[in-house]
């Protein structure tokens, strides 16, 4: 076995430990059973437990990040549409959410955030804070292409659809644990775009409504 294949199969029952039983309750030395390897062996890749945590969780922010549209191509999807633009976002996320590994990590991060300050401060600023930053973005967007009314809020509306996302991982991945994923996956596709469209019909601005706002513009 290479040092980089070591190094990868570790990473990866790591995954599989701590997911399925807890970070706490899972020792270097069952890693290293679990690896095929000896417990010193852990130390030539990681310094420590929380070394592997640290790089689990950054894996997760890094592939998350390869689905994020920039602000400008998510302007250009939405002039195709709200529905095109949500649905275009919506697969993105949901392809890489779907991913095993990351199904894993997601249990990872919610069971832990509980008991474990790294992973409760991980969730606040690296998750919850960055995605809601992100929608209020997105929002702001809307409401500059006349897509939503002007007087808005923002923030509101982030919080209002993402929380309830993130509500239905948690009851997937802790209130009903274990659940089929594939079945859940679907449901929440379902769910969270008829969310987002009860979100979005409340505010959204009417063809008659923008009309007459681009006649006074014109003027």
């Amino acid at each position: 076995m290479t040092k980089k294949n070591t190094k990868e199969k570790i990473f990866n029952i790591s995954i599989d430990l701590f997911s399925e039983y807890g970070y706490d309750r899972v020792s270097i030395r069952q890693i290293a059973k679990e690896t095929g390897i000896k417990e010193s062996s852990i130390y030539n890749h990681y310094r420590s437990k929380e070394s592997i945590l640290e790089s689990i969780l950054n894996y997760y922010i890094k592939e998350m990040l390869k689905e994020e549209a920039p602000l400008m191509q998510a302007s250009d999807s939405l002039n195709l549409g709200f529905d095109h633009f949500y649905k275009v976002g919506s697969e993105r996320f949901i392809s890489k959410l779907s991913e095993r590994v990351m199904m894993k990590i997601t249990r990872i991060f919610l069971v832990e955030s509980y008991h474990n300050e790294k992973i409760k401060n991980f969730v606040k600023e690296a998750i919850m804070d960055y995605a809601i930053k992100g929608w209020i973005e997105l929002f702001d967007l809307m409401k500059e292409k006349k897509v939503i009314e002007e007087d808005s809020n923002s923030k509101q509306l982030a919080e209002s659809f993402y929380y309830y996302g993130l509500f239905l991982l948690y009851e997937h991945f802790i209130i009903n644990y274990p659940e089929d994923d594939e079945k859940f996956i679907k449901e929440f596709v379902i769910r969270t775009t008829n969310h987002m469209k009860i979100i979005f019909n409340s505010v959204k601005i009417n063809d008659k409504e923008s009309n007459e706002e681009d006649c006074k513009d014109n003027k």
